[in-house]
């Protein structure tokens, strides 16, 4: 069904050697380099992920209001639509690790800055809004540069495996930043949260300063905007890339913003606290990093493209359920499914493009992917907090899931007959 995506856009990967499937789940740990920038950003997302947990609960107690929690996560995810292909075209020209050092220093300042303001309670709803968007600018111009790096710190068949471990650490970040989170609000307050993940930069700013990155040939072709138009040319050139990238799309825009709904569906659904808060994220980082260890161990699978389109359906199912779920443990079992096939969705699609763009266009490829990940999730997240807030938060869950579950299954039947029927029924079979 699926395999018109292994053709079409795995044509130009060459198999790992079967002597490699069978390496251990955690070799590209070996190579010094990515380890240290792994375990840099390990440290720095789960500070991230406390933030994250703290913010929204502050804004939801202060407010009591939905749709300011979804107000929050397009603020802070809007810049990506502005800055991610901007990022990506910078990322190509110049030295990735200055670039990321200046990025990862401005969201460590705003962090300090959120702390200090809410420990001497001089902060409104306004100026935590304020700080998010600041901070998703920053994270904007540094993700295109942190993905366009991961393949410069590993040999190309470890690539998989990397990026499968990258995603491992950053859900075992998402499993434990929120339930330190939830602890460290009932004892300390929010304030520590923001201190604390101010402190985690310093983690992956230390590991930019000691890796050693290998001398990349830099975009030489067009100036600036030439070169953002040559990715965008390149992306017309690989229509199939296009397909693939409306499925992260459609997450962004109506899957994911379950997450901006995380503090409402604790308290007014399940109701639970704040604890109750960082432990339910935490299952969904517990089924994140299972599915990311799988991957990591099974190294290069067979049918991607089938892989994902399941793995999207999976999910779209689970959020159906969720909004109709009343207890903890039914949230939490569907939360680590979610968490799964997300992963599943997402690191596959990630390695698919990683393996298939050219070394010195995936910059400004990988902003793309940003934009398709999160660029329509402020849209979404402002949708979703909109209808929870006129209609409920069940109903914001339940539509949610069913447009994207809709629109996978369409995805589904329509590639199988343009492999079938149309132009592109020349491709071979991949083999199982």
């Amino acid at each position: 069904m699926m395999d018109l995506w292994h053709s079409e856009l795995d044509h130009e990967t060459k198999r790992a050697p079967e002597a490699s499937r069978r390496l251990m789940m955690f070799r590209s740990l070996y190579h010094r380099d990515f380890s240290i920038f792994w375990a840099g950003n390990f440290l720095s997302n789960i500070g991230t992920w406390m933030q994250y947990i703290a913010l929204g609960w502050v804004i939801l107690v202060v407010s009591n209001s939905p749709f300011l929690l979804g107000l929050n996560g397009f603020l802070a995810q809007i810049p990506s639509l502005a800055f991610a292909l901007p990022g990506g075209a910078i990322a190509d020209r110049l030295n990735r690790r200055k670039l990321m050092l200046v990025t990862q220093t401005s969201m460590m300042l705003l962090a300090l800055l959120l702390a200090i303001l809410t420990s001497v309670r001089q902060i409104t709803v306004r100026e935590f809004l304020a700080i998010s968007f600041l901070t998703g600018v920053a994270s904007a111009l540094n993700y295109p540069a942190y993905q366009a790096l991961i393949p410069d710190l590993v040999p190309r068949e470890d690539l998989m495996n990397a990026i499968a471990l990258n995603s491992a650490q950053f859900n075992m970040s998402r499993a434990i930043g929120p339930t330190v989170a939830g602890l460290a609000m009932g004892v300390l307050g929010a304030a520590a949260c923001f201190y604390l993940n101010s402190a985690s930069f310093l983690a992956l700013i230390i590991a930019l300063l000691v890796i050693t990155i290998p001398p990349v040939q830099r975009d030489k072709g067009p100036r600036f905007w030439g070169s953002m138009v040559e990715g965008l040319r390149y992306l017309n050139e690989h229509r199939m890339i296009i397909v693939l990238l409306t499925v992260p799309a459609f997450l962004s825009l109506l899957g994911l913003p379950f997450i901006v709904l995380m503090p409402a569906v604790a308290r007014n659904l399940i109701g639970v606290g704040a604890s109750g808060l960082g432990f339910l994220m935490g299952g969904a980082g517990l089924g994140a990093v299972a599915a990311a260890l799988i991957i990591a161990a099974r190294g290069t699978p067979e049918h991607r493209g089938r892989l994902i389109l399941t793995s999207a359906t999976l999910f779209s199912l689970a959020l159906i359920l969720l909004s109709r779920t009343h207890t903890f443990w039914g949230a939490f079992l569907l939360l680590a499914v979610m968490g799964g096939t997300i992963v599943g969705t997402l690191t596959l699609a990630n390695t698919t493009l990683q393996m298939t763009t050219p070394p010195e266009l995936r910059g400004r490829v990988m902003a793309m992917y940003y934009v398709a990940m999160t660029g329509l999730m402020p849209f979404g997240n402002l949708q979703a907090g909109a209808i929870a807030e006129a209609i409920g938060t069940r109903f914001a869950l339940g539509f949610g899931g069913t447009v994207c579950l809709v629109y996978f299954l369409i995805l589904q039947v329509s590639l199988n007959r343009l492999r079938q029927e149309g132009p592109l029924s020349g491709y071979p079979e991949a083999e199982e």
